[in-house]
């Protein structure tokens, strides 16, 4: 038959609703529609299903249509079984139930409120949809987290703060999420403090501080770079030969380029400390404690360097706050009792 339009479909309905010819000559009409990759035709079969009283050729006129299907639409069938009340033998039920396992569409049992009494595995079916749905969840929430170690290891502020907003939005009540939000406010502040005491530095005019960094000719510079381009795995030598040099800023530019390893990390945040650039460092030791926390010695030297990084940045307590607690679970730590002595007892 021809492609009937929206329109003309309702129209048709609407004449056999309004007569009291027989509803089984619409049903090649109704099959076409439920079939049909119009939402709109679609919805108005299933609506037309769910007024006509009960259809007592239904076996006759639709289910060869289910039969010839690869999978049936099992929620418009046991929507429209329940709306008209229709009796269900026990072959029928079996027969249900087989298809539906058969096409793997059991679920749609859990959803259909008037049927779960004839099926007893129902109950477990809802355990197991609300099994799969918070494995999902859980694992959107791995993903999501993933992504947002991704953009703190690379420093990305604004994708960072994009991907905790989702999270935020997704799980409101997530502490895990809070503390994210809290270390990433940490973050900003320190960011926007150090912004603050660079603009005061390059203001005050009346001090003329010496110079106390080294630099190698640019002719030196260049020849290293060239090295580490040829051997990209001499870049962090020559960030080791820059820093014997104290030309920091050039050993940073090395270490950027320098393959990943524990090592590199560590060196970046070692530089990072003679530039005096606190809030980097505070970044790098945080990528460090993510990468490399399964080494035992990861606790004690972020938590050393961190502690110089907050003295840096004018937060005296908090720094010996943290040496304190890296005393009290390694007492022999000498640099750190210098470094306490030193800060309480300033020459």
């Amino acid at each position: 038959m021809p492609v009937l339009t929206d329109q003309s479909f309702e129209l048709e309905l609407k004449k056999v609703l309004e007569s009291k010819d027989s509803i089984s000559s619409l049903s090649s009409s109704l099959v076409e529609a439920l079939s049909s990759n119009s939402r709109q035709r679609k919805l108005t079969a299933q609506r037309f299903l769910q007024l006509t009283p009960e259809w007592t050729l239904w076996k006759r006129d639709l289910e060869p249509w289910l039969r010839s299907l690869p999978e049936w639409p099992w929620p418009v069938i046991l929507n429209w079984i329940s709306h008209q009340k229709l009796s269900v033998t026990l072959q029928e039920k079996e027969l249900i139930k087989k298809s539906l396992e058969k096409q793997k569409q059991m679920l749609c049992l859990a959803k259909s409120t008037s049927l779960q009494s004839l099926f007893v595995e129902v109950e477990e079916l809802k355990v197991q949809a609300r099994s799969e749905m918070r494995a999902r969840i859980q694992g959107l929430r791995a993903l999501l987290f993933e992504e947002l170690q991704t953009w703190k290891s690379q420093r990305l502020r604004e994708q960072e703060l994009k991907v905790l907003a989702r999270l935020k939005k997704k799980f409101p009540q997530d502490l895990d999420i809070e503390n994210e939000q809290k270390v990433f406010k940490e973050n900003q502040a320190l960011e926007k403090m150090q912004s603050r005491m660079r603009d005061q530095r390059n203001h005050v005019k009346s001090l003329n501080l010496p110079q106390e960094k080294s630099e190698l000719p640019e002719g030196l510079r260049s020849s290293l770079q060239e090295v580490g381009q040829l051997h990209i795995s001499e870049f962090y030598n020559l960030a080791l030969f820059c820093c014997f040099v104290e030309d920091w800023e050039w050993a940073l530019k090395m270490v950027y380029q320098a393959e990943p390893s524990e090592a590199r990390d560590w060196l970046e945040v070692e530089i990072g400390l003679k530039l005096h650039r606190y809030v980097d460092v505070l970044q790098g030791v945080t990528a460090i404690e993510h990468r490399w926390a399964q080494s035992p010695e990861t606790f004690f030297g972020t938590s050393y360097i961190k502690a110089q990084a907050y003295y840096g940045l004018g937060k005296k307590e908090k720094a010996l706050e943290i040496l304190e607690t890296l005393l009290a679970t390694r007492p022999q730590f000498r640099q750190a009792h210098e470094l306490i002595q030193l800060w309480k007892n300033p020459l």
